[in-house]
């Protein structure tokens, strides 16, 4: 089966900016409560991989005795060697890990990752490592969550971002705000002793203490069913529209923008208190918000 997703193809920005509106009627299911969270992309033709699951990032990472380990449970034991060199790197530089515990620490040992998922990895990633996977992910480790956001303008300040960003781009490419309802996925914490057992997604929100980012950015996290049996070789590039396949299309929606008129997208963010400043705290983000604002003057 193949998805629908419900698009629509905005020419300007005040076009756009309308669609997205929370209190619009473009982010709605018919006949029940509207409760989306939004993802920003650069590209709008991408479709929505979790960046692990990605080839080339596998490529790029999974080397030396790792890029042996081609089955499920060895890319499991591939996610759990980033997730732990994190942590030590963490402990190193007395960075606090959320929800440290000596239970923590004894779910996150090779040998008990062994144990619980070395046969297949139904029921990784386990509620241990939720948490840790959240704050890792928004610091740039590969993980199988997806971000996103409570807010459009949020998800629309990402797409712009990384739009103006690309200077390699013609006139009939866009950026896209993709629109996913939560009404049909299950809320992790109900189920954390079995993160994929009956559900091909789940959300997942971690507290605000976790990361700043998080709380500033509104964020929460789709987290999607990959899991397999060992000797079974590992199915990459797995995306949430391949899970929803079938669904109505209200379900999932997209508005997507011109990729020229993401310095104005950008500029329009920033005029509703919504930039890199507001979104990362601290002096890297006004720093970057600065040099956003340049690029986002006169994108080519």
């Amino acid at each position: 089966m193949t998805l629908n997703i419900e698009t629509k193809d905005c020419d300007s920005l005040d076009e756009f900016w309308d669609c997205i509106s929370p209190i619009g009627d473009f982010f709605t299911m018919p006949r029940m409560p509207s409760r989306f969270v939004y993802r920003g992309q650069s590209n709008s033709g991408w479709e929505l991989i979790p960046k692990v699951f990605r080839q080339d990032v596998i490529d790029k990472y999974k080397n030396g005795m790792w890029a042996a380990l081609k089955d499920w449970p060895g890319q499991t034991f591939f996610e759990f060697a980033l997730l732990s060199s994190f942590v030590d790197y963490c402990d190193s530089r007395g960075l606090p890990i959320p929800y440290d515990s000596p239970d923590f620490r004894r779910y996150l040992h090779r040998d008990t990752i062994v144990s619980e998922h070395g046969i297949n990895s139904d029921s990784w990633p386990g509620g241990h490592a939720i948490p840790l996977m959240a704050l890792a992910q928004h610091h740039g480790i590969p993980t199988r969550l997806l971000d996103w956001s409570n807010s459009p303008y949020v998800a629309s300040y990402f797409a712009a971002a990384s739009a103006i960003a690309d200077r390699n781009f013609g006139a009939e490419d866009r950026i896209a705000v993709f629109g996913l309802s939560l009404n049909k996925i299950p809320d992790f914490g109900a189920m954390s002793s079995a993160p994929g057992a009956t559900s091909i997604l789940q959300h997942v929100r971690v507290p605000g203490s976790t990361t700043a980012n998080v709380a500033s950015q509104g964020g929460s996290f789709i987290l999607i069913y990959n899991h397999g049996s060992r000797g079974d070789e590992f199915t990459p590039n797995v995306s949430l529209e391949s899970k929803i396949a079938g669904i109505e299309s209200s379900f999932l929606k997209k508005a997507t923008l011109p990729k020229t008129l993401a310095g104005e997208l950008l500029k329009r963010c920033g005029t509703f208190g919504v930039s890199a400043a507001s979104l990362f705290p601290g002096y890297d983000g006004a720093a970057r918000a600065v040099l956003e604002g340049m690029q986002a003057v006169n994108p080519k």
